[in-house]
C-alpha cells in the first residue's frame, strides 16, 4: 500500500499500519513521524473541506467550560472523597471540559497526541453539524475522554433524553484513569487511581453517577426521586454492552434511598475484593497520612512523561486490567445506545 493509499484508508476508517512500513524513512521512528505527520495534515484538511458551509450552534453566551464542569463534578467529588482530599480532585478537573467548537477544532485535532483519538474527535465535531462521519456512516457520539479531558460535541446542549449528562459521565471516566500521585494525594501500592472501581463496572459507575446526578438536579422531594427512577428503569437505561441494565437499576434504587448515594455506587462498582466499606476506609486513611510520603519509591511525580503515566497496572483493590492503557480515550459510541434512542 502506498503513502497516499493509506492515508485514505485512515480518512475514511481510521485504521493505519502504525509502524509505517511502506512509509520512505531511515528507520521506524522517521517513517513512523512522516505518517503520523501526513496523517494529521489530511484529517485537518479533509474536516474542514466536510464542514464547510454546515451551521454549529454556538456555546449559550456568557458560559465558561471551566466553571460550568466544575459546577457538574462538584457533587460527585464532595460525595466521594474526604473533605482534605477535594481541593487536590478539582484541580483534576480545572480546564478538563473542552466542547468542540468551529472555533477550537483545528487547534483540537492539532494537540491530539493519538490520531485514533483525534480521527474520533473530527467525527464527533462533523456529526454535532449534523453531518456523516469521516466513514460516512451517522454519527451518534456526543462526547469522549482521555486522561483528564474530555471533549464534548455541542449536541450535548440540544439533547432531550432527561437522564443524559455526558458531562458527568465523562468526568467520572477520569477517576479509574487518573492516579492518585499525579493528583498530589496519598498513594499506596493498594490505592494508585483516584478511585477503587472494577474494570467490569466502568461503565456501570458512569451510567449510574450520570443517571443519579440528573435526578438529583430535576427532584425537589423523594417521591419525585422515586419517580424520576422508574421512569429511567422503564424507558431510559442503557443498551450497553458490559451494562446490566437490572444491576444498574437496582445500584441506582439503592443510592437514592441512600444518605449519600454517590458512595452506595462506588461501593456497588468496586472490585469484589474490597470488602464493604474498604475503598472509603482505604481513602480516609490515605488522606490522613502526612504528605510527601509514598508507600513505594516513584521514577516520576506530579504528571510526569506521558508514556510513563500510559503505564498503570492495577493492585489490590484497585482491579488489574490486561490490556488496558490508562488515558486512552474512551468513548460514547453507537454500541452505547438507550431504550430512547439517545445514541
Amino acid at each position: 500500500m502506498t503513502p497516499d493509499q493509506e492515508v485514505r484508508q485512515f480518512l475514511g476508517s481510521g485504521d493505519r499500519d502504525v509502524l509505517a512500513s511502506d512509509w520512505p524513512g531511515d528507520n521506524v521512528m522517521s517513517r513512523v513521524e512522516a505518517a503520523e505527520r501526513a496523517m494529521k495534515q489530511a484529517l485537518i484538511a479533509e474536516v474542514r473541506r466536510r464542514a464547510k458551509g454546515g451551521h454549529l450552534p454556538r456555546l449559550p453566551p456568557g458560559l465558561d467550560p471551566s466553571r460550568f464542569a466544575i459546577g457538574k463534578v462538584a457533587p460527585m467529588v464532595r460525595g466521594l472523597f474526604p473533605s482534605r482530599e477535594q481541593e487536590a480532585v478539582f484541580r483534576v478537573f480545572e480546564g478538563s471540559l473542552k466542547f468542540v467548537t468551529r472555533g477550537n477544532i483545528e487547534r483540537v485535532l492539532i494537540q491530539m497526541h493519538s490520531l485514533e483519538t483525534a480521527w474520533t474527535i473530527g467525527n464527533l465535531y462533523l456529526g454535532s453539524l449534523g453531518l456523516p462521519g469521516l466513514d460516512d456512516k451517522p454519527v451518534r457520539l456526543v462526547g469522549l475522554s482521555e486522561e483528564t479531558s474530555f471533549f464534548v460535541s455541542m449536541a450535548y446542549f440540544e439533547e432531550k433524553d432527561p437522564f443524559a449528562d455526558y458531562v458527568v459521565h465523562e468526568a467520572a471516566h477520569v477517576f479509574h484513569n487518573w492516579k492518585r500521585e499525579w493528583a498530589g494525594l496519598r498513594h499506596t501500592r493498594r490505592q494508585e487511581f483516584l478511585l477503587p472501581i472494577a474494570f467490569a463496572k466502568r461503565e456501570t459507575f458512569a451510567f449510574a453517577c450520570e443517571a443519579y446526578s440528573r435526578i438529583l438536579e430535576q427532584a425537589k422531594s423523594r417521591a419525585e426521586r422515586l419517580r424520576l427512577h422508574a421512569t429511567y428503569a422503564a424507558a431510559y437505561i442503557p443498551d450497553c454492552d458490559g451494562v446490566d441494565r437490572y444491576e444498574l437499576a437496582d445500584i441506582l434504587a439503592e443510592a437514592l434511598a441512600a444518605r449519600n448515594g454517590w458512595k452506595r455506587i462506588l461501593r456497588r462498582c468496586s472490585p469484589p475484593q474490597c470488602s464493604s466499606g474498604q475503598a472509603e476506609k482505604g481513602q480516609e486513611l490515605l488522606a490522613g497520612s502526612p504528605t510527601g510520603r509514598t508507600e513505594y519509591a516513584s521514577e516520576r511525580t506530579a504528571r510526569g512523561d506521558p508514556e510513563e503515566r500510559n503505564q498503570s497496572h492495577g493492585r489490590g483493590c484497585q482491579e488489574s486490567d490486561p490490556g488496558h492503557v490508562s488515558g486512552a480515550a474512551h468513548l460514547e459510541s453507537a454500541q452505547c445506545g438507550r431504550a430512547s434512542g439517545r445514541r
